[in-house]
């Protein structure tokens, strides 16, 4: 019997003293396309969001803009811990920073971590790509 076996793609990454792991399957053509989605959609929810919160605190005393304040960073990394687990699978957030609500700090410093392992996978397949180019292949398509 002849067999096939197609070689997969996947990077997994150590997250925790625990030994846990996220994977990234770039084999998946969707992980970039929502990881980056995801970035800008968060840049943009951000300012979104900021602008709300100084437009509601802006008629309020300290106390008020205190808990205001408050309030809305502990919504908004909610709302990114649900972007991160929606992204690279449910569980995520909590492989990563344990059983807490992580700050933005520790978003960024994630996304920071994260980068270059899709910039790595840009560049793979760029030069992969360039492999089939017009010159290489004759222009025969």
């Amino acid at each position: 019997m002849h067999k096939i076996r197609i070689q997969r793609n996947i990077k997994r990454i150590e997250v925790n003293d625990n030994g846990e792991y996220i994977e990234l399957d770039f084999d998946d053509l969707n992980l970039p396309y929502r990881y980056y989605n995801m970035i800008r959609s968060l840049e943009h929810d951000r300012a979104e969001f900021m602008q709300e919160l100084a437009d509601k605190i802006k008629d309020k005393s300290d106390s008020e803009i205190s808990e205001e304040m408050i309030e809305a960073e502990r919504k908004l990394n909610i709302y990114f811990r649900d972007k991160i687990d929606e992204v690279f699978g449910e569980g995520t957030c909590r492989k990563c920073y344990g059983d807490i609500l992580p700050s933005l700090d520790m978003h960024i410093q994630l996304f920071d971590a994260l980068t270059p392992y899709f910039e790595e996978e840009a560049q793979r397949r760029r030069s992969k790509m360039n492999r089939y180019s017009a010159r290489r292949t004759g222009d025969a398509l």
